[in-house]
């Protein structure tokens, strides 16, 4: 092996390396934005469900008071 194909070797495998961690790079970008949008699901439906009982609540309250008086 001469001197230009073990450099030449050198930068291919350094280019490969390159390309292994771009890819993994954008699988983990991937990944975060998979969980971020599946976050994002999980507290709406967190704030619907809050909302439901706070309005089962309030009308649930007025309709003790009222009974009361």
């Amino acid at each position: 092996m001469d001197h230009q194909d073990y450099f030449e070797q050198k930068e291919e495998e350094l280019q490969a390396r390159k390309d292994r961690l771009r890819f993994a790079a954008g699988m983990s970008d991937f990944v975060g934005v998979i969980l971020g949008v599946v976050v994002i699901l999980l507290m709406l439906l967190l704030i619907f469900s809050l909302v439901s009982w706070l309005r089962r609540d309030i009308t649930n309250t007025f309709t003790f008071i009222n009974n009361r008086f």
